[in-house]
């Protein structure tokens, strides 16, 4: 590599280092690229109450405040296979329809009672598919929850840097 070269090359990377901060500090949930889901809207929905349901408010924010019912879709997009997605689709309506032939009436309209004992004869029952549905769902919740800003700096007090040197 000639010394013209190496020099230009440093100039346009040093350029692009002074223009980054700009550049970034205007990023906010709100302009980001809206992720496509690959459920439906009443999925959608659903999910939010099982999570609502999983860890609710209470003199704390519960999960669905915190944005978890987010990070459960987008953990299930980004991470898990085509066959534990469509298990997860398939367990959403499952629930759906347990609901209506049940309760006659939506899983999102039932009271938080009536869908925790759903979620429980679902976490007690025998089939495999929906255990490992629930199972999956209450982890991810739970992963969501404690790794959210909230938690981790009032309870877990979270440094950003830790284990700082004092000379």
């Amino acid at each position: 590599m000639k010394r013209r070269q190496a020099i230009q090359r440093i100039a346009v990377m040093a350029g692009g280092l002074l223009a980054l901060p700009s550049w970034a500090k205007g990023w906010t949930p709100q302009n980001l690229p809206a992720v496509q889901s690959f459920f439906s809207p009443l999925d959608q929905q659903v999910l939010g109450q099982i999570v609502e349901a999983i860890l609710p408010e209470s003199d704390i924010p519960g999960a669905k405040s915190l944005g978890v019912p987010a990070f459960v879709e987008t953990m299930l997009a980004d991470c898990y296979t085509k066959a534990i997605q469509e298990n997860v689709e398939n367990g959403l309506r499952v629930l759906e329809s347990k609901a209506q032939e049940k309760y006659t009436n939506s899983f999102v309209q039932l009271p938080m009672i009536l869908k925790q004992a759903l979620l429980m004869s679902i976490e007690r029952g025998s089939d495999a598919d929906l255990k490992t549905f629930y199972d999956l769902v209450k982890n991810l919740t739970i992963q969501g929850y404690t790794n959210s800003e909230y938690v981790q700096t009032t309870y877990l007090e979270y440094e950003m840097a830790p284990g700082h040197y004092y000379g």
